[in-house]
């Protein structure tokens, strides 16, 4: 159990709060835990959010895919964690991917109108709930701005780090370059250069068909005080 206590105290929704505080919240709340095997689907894409969802063990892959489907973003999250808070509420409230187990993974689960509740009754779970959707909110702002200004390194960086989660591994894009340097609105030559100086610095390995994220450390490093994710 103290264990378990520990995972939870590490989730961004309960930082600060108390092993006794969160002994009480586990108390009368009615959690679900669920497991599932590699592969399993945990979610899938436009499916209606109804539950607040945490990674309490193992380890998941969430794919988001453009509309034309020519861009997918890949990643993966890890325990503890949790899954698009921000799709809870809002007018949009469905998932905008497809999240599986990597491995045997555990979560976590509270249904919408008890996580209110919860919500209401803890101030702490109140303002960690605010900073985590102030940031994502605030990301897409501060990526329409990148991606009309500063090199194609940053931009391209921005991008990535902005549609991405802070702690996630494995970070790939599968897309064809035509499309991204279209998407950038750049000259190929001057997109294929900004990959390689990527590569060259150990950050990133490309195909015509798809970029893997190396280092997410040396990206953000590029953007120095614009860190999308700070």
């Amino acid at each position: 159990m103290n264990s378990m206590y520990d995972i939870l105290l590490q989730l961004p929704l309960f930082q600060g709060i108390s092993r006794k505080d969160l002994s009480t919240i586990l108390e009368k709340t009615k959690f679900h835990f669920l497991k599932y095997q590699a592969g399993e689907s945990i979610v899938r894409r436009n499916e209606e959010c109804t539950y607040m969802k945490f990674i309490i063990s193992g380890s998941v892959r969430a794919e988001m895919v453009n509309k034309s489907g020519k861009i997918r973003v890949s990643e993966t999250l890890h325990a503890p964690n949790i899954l698009f808070p921000n799709h809870l509420f809002g007018r949009n409230t469905v998932y905008p991917c497809d999240v599986w187990a990597c491995d045997s993974c555990g979560i976590m689960q509270v249904d919408k109108p008890t996580f209110i509740t919860l919500i209401q009754k803890n101030p702490v779970i109140i303002i960690n709930l605010l900073n985590i959707l102030s940031r994502r909110s605030q990301k897409s702002i501060e990526t329409f701005l990148s991606l009309s200004s500063g090199s194609i390194k940053e931009r391209l960086a921005f991008w990535i780090l902005s549609f991405t989660q802070r702690n996630a591994t494995d970070v790939q894009i599968l897309c064809k370059q035509k499309d991204l340097y279209t998407f950038f609105g750049v000259q190929r030559s001057l997109f294929i250069s900004a990959l390689n100086e990527l590569s060259d610095e150990g950050i990133i390995t490309y195909t015509p068909q798809s970029i893997l994220l190396l280092d997410r450390q040396k990206l953000r490093d590029i953007l120095s005080h614009d860190d999308p994710e700070e």
